[in-house]
């Protein structure tokens, strides 16, 4: 057996004694790169399109609403799965022969890995929910309808609606879909309103 042989020899017999460590600090740099994703997206929800979804059409607000609640969620699960992973969980167990700890090891090695995996898919779909909330509110229609909302009194009828125009001695008022031309002469007592009763 040539040197270079049995110095990488050794080197595998050495790995294999260190394989939890290993994967110990895999999972810490997961971690500190999961904080650098939750603090980044918490300056993208500072600086996204709208200053709520409140203002969202009814069920915009709801999808929001329910896709931040699930991006949250699954980056805390992300996070406090990293972290597991990293520092491993309490136990009571004593170990006292070398197969007892190496059978321990391999065991927490695959629980290790498998916790890194399920940080990552959580982390990545979390993103993907955070993101889609986003386009959301930069998208969905207001509930609040485009314009100044007036009552006006022409007569005995009371209009009420989104001004549309003014002028030339009328004033057109949007009803639901349909236009409502208002000769000025007509009008008794006019109102900007928050919302048509």
């Amino acid at each position: 057996m040539s040197l270079d042989r049995y110095r990488w020899d050794q080197k595998a017999q050495q790995l294999r004694f260190q394989q939890l460590e290993v994967v110990r600090r895999q999972a810490e740099s997961w971690r500190t790169g999961l904080a650098g994703v939750t603090a980044l997206l918490g300056a993208v929800l500072v600086v996204k399109g709208r200053e709520g979804f409140a203002d969202l059409a009814d069920p915009f607000r709801w999808i929001v609403a329910a896709l931040l609640a699930a991006g949250l969620a699954l980056l805390v699960a992300a996070t406090l799965r990293a972290l597991s992973a990293a520092s491993g969980s309490p136990s009571g167990e004593i170990l006292l022969t070398g197969e007892d700890l190496e059978s321990w090891t391999g065991r927490e090695v695959m629980r290790v890995r498998r916790g890194l995996r399920f940080a990552l898919g959580a982390t990545v779909a979390g993103i993907i929910l955070v993101a889609g909330a986003v386009g959301v509110t930069w998208f969905a229609p207001s509930a609040k309808p485009a314009g100044t909302l007036l009552e006006v009194r022409a007569g005995s009828a009371l209009h009420c609606g989104r001004l549309v125009r003014a002028g030339d001695g009328v004033i057109v008022v949007e009803i639901g879909r349909t236009l409502r031309v208002l000769p000025l002469d007509a009008v008794t007592a006019m109102e900007t309103v928050e919302k048509c009763p």
